[in-house]
């Protein structure tokens, strides 16, 4: 593949642009100089056309995502945002523009659900009640793109809470809280989308864009951990983006036990 594509760049070159090389070549150096230009654009042709055609491998092996949609993630409408384009402009682009696209792991460029806002929120539901332990972010690396603004940037992980036990939990924890966990408490009551269902906060945290790896994984906070609760829904809130007028979301993953 990156053979035959190199190789249509050179012939491409060869026959569009090397007489016109020779021609404006007034000495040995410029013409080295010129040659040594259409070389480097060649080079970063193939690469961009490389990256764009294969898919980034990010999933942690060791660990199972419940989120991932093969594994039996699916989308909750009823408590996820409206996308940036009408339902028309969705089935055009397919799965890769929809909003099924971060429970897929395919990440490729432009592979993403499209937010028409700085903010919004996508709903999870497992095949299985999940005891959670970490959230996963992903997105295409910076060196690879032209626009990191998008990207999302802080983002709030919630639990949806379902069940006596869990309700239990859920309400001893609110009353005992402290720290980290009593500042989102205060700070937020539930997600932006919450259908009166009640949510727990399971952790806040920035992704970041302009690190070296672009696979981020963040474990929930110790006092959720530690009441054993296990969630059937969870719903990733994006509460800012690096800067854009949209955000696009590549990829999320949940990672945890299943409640035997």
């Amino acid at each position: 593949m990156s053979f035959l594509v190199i190789l249509s760049l050179l012939r491409f070159v060869h026959s569009s642009e090397t007489p016109a090389l020779l021609a404006a070549s007034a000495t040995s150096n410029t013409y080295i100089t010129q040659t040594q230009t259409v070389a480097s654009r060649i080079i970063q042709q193939s690469q961009r056309i490389l990256h764009r055609k294969t898919p980034i491998i990010t999933t942690p092996r060791s660990l199972y995502d419940y989120a991932l949609g093969r594994n039996g993630g699916m989308v909750l409408s009823s408590l996820t945002s409206s996308p940036a384009y009408d339902s028309w402009v969705s089935r055009l682009l397919g799965k890769a523009g929809s909003v099924h696209a971060p429970l897929e792991d395919d990440l490729q460029e432009g592979a993403c659900w499209r937010l028409p806002d700085r903010l919004g929120q996508i709903a999870v539901a497992f095949r299985d009640v999940v005891r959670v332990t970490h959230v996963m972010v992903d997105h295409i690396p910076a060196g690879l793109i032209n626009v990191t603004d998008i990207a999302p940037r802080k983002l709030l992980l919630w639990g949806m809470v379902d069940g006596e036990d869990n309700l239990a939990k859920y309400h001893s924890l609110r009353n005992s809280a402290t720290g980290t966990l009593r500042e989102l408490l205060t700070a937020h009551r539930a997600p932006a989308l919450s259908r009166g269902m009640p949510f727990l906060p399971l952790v806040s945290f920035d992704y970041n864009i302009h690190a070296t790896n672009h696979t981020q994984v963040f474990p929930i906070l110790d006092p959720v951990t530690a009441t054993g609760m296990d969630f059937g829904v969870v719903v990733l809130e994006i509460l800012d983006n690096w800067g854009g007028e949209m955000t696009c979301l590549y990829r999320v993953g949940i990672y945890g036990e299943r409640r035997t």
